[in-house]
């Protein structure tokens, strides 16, 4: 306990003027008692307002008197500081340190900005590709949808090919074609299908005949097939099935000069034709005994104990013979 100096009142704890040695509650003081304690070293060093209030001595006087407890504390100060001091270098190579660290930083914060610019340019480039794709995309589908349609169509025209084929060859479904017959200025070819059924012990009257013709072939311009079209076809039928009895017609049978191998058929369309050339070669090749044509149709059998096909179409070929 003591006594303030300024109120005279008793307190347990206060300040102490380093200069009177006079003690102050912490109110007289002017200081708080939170205040007193963080000056730690520093309190050796407080005064009171009257000291703090007190002119000072010129050097030159001669009277100015430094106290023991003012020596301790410049010592004490001294010292502090130059304990401070001593962590100085340190300190300055922490700045360093920092700056350094500043300046990476600066150069990671630029590299980083660069980065997002090439993010930006790559996304810009990213959704111009996507929007390519996506106009890809959708080519792609309206050519999906465009090849679905040519496919569609390719198969009606295939469709009204084969109907169109079907129907030119149902047109000559009662015509005969007669080939090897040479020609001859002011021929009678109604004489000359008359000599040929005497030939092959059929005859066909003027009256059963519908037109009688020479047309041209696709390979020969001068000699001309004879086309001759009858009432109805189990006439043509019976008439080319006594034509094949006789095996082997020549010129020379009809009163024509020369030795010219003269044949009878079913009057094939020219699509007919070629699949009947490739029936028979590929029929030759796969080991396929007969091929023959009935009533305008193609057809084909292995031999003489296996089913026959009908040929219609070069799919049918490739599906009954190979």
């Amino acid at each position: 306990m003591f006594t303030c100096k300024r109120c005279d009142v008793q307190s347990r704890d206060g300040a102490m003027c380093v200069s009177c040695k006079a003690k102050f509650d912490f109110p007289c003081a002017g200081i708080t008692e939170a205040g007193w304690r963080r000056l730690g070293e520093r309190k050796l060093t407080w005064r009171c307002q009257n000291c703090k209030a007190a002119p000072v001595a010129s050097p030159q006087t001669g009277n100015l008197k430094t106290s023991p407890a003012n020596s301790e504390t410049i010592m004490l100060e001294l010292q502090d500081l130059s304990s401070k001091l001593e962590a100085l270098p340190a300190l300055m190579e922490s700045v360093k340190v920092i700056q350094r660290e500043l300046a990476e930083l600066k150069t990671i914060r630029q590299e980083v900005s660069e980065m997002k610019l090439s993010f930006e340019s790559y996304h810009r480039e990213i959704q111009a590709l996507t929007s390519k794709v996506t106009d890809l995309e959708d080519e792609i589908e309206s050519m999906k949808k465009t090849k679905e349609a040519v496919v569609t169509l390719q198969d009606r025209i295939a469709k009204l090919e084969r109907l169109q084929s079907e129907n030119e060859q149902r047109s000559r479904m009662n015509n005969i074609e007669i080939k090897g017959v040479p020609m001859s200025k002011d021929e009678d070819l109604f004489a000359i299908m008359a000599k040929i059924g005497e030939a092959i012990d059929f005859n066909v009257q003027k009256e059963q005949i519908n037109y009688i013709a020479r047309v041209p072939t696709r390979n020969d311009k001068v000699n001309k097939n004879i086309i001759c079209s009858v009432h109805n076809s189990y006439l043509k039928n019976d008439f080319i099935t006594a034509a094949k009895k006789h095996k082997k017609l020549h010129a020379g049978d009809l009163g024509f000069q020369g030795s010219t191998r003269v044949y009878i058929n079913d009057h094939l369309t020219l699509e007919n034709k070629l699949l009947l050339n490739k029936t028979k070669v590929q029929a030759a090749e796969r080991g396929f005994e007969h091929v023959w044509v009935r009533g305008c149709k193609i057809l084909v059998r292995k031999n003489s104990s296996s089913p026959k096909y009908c040929i219609k179409t070069e799919q049918d070929l490739k599906k009954f013979v190979g």
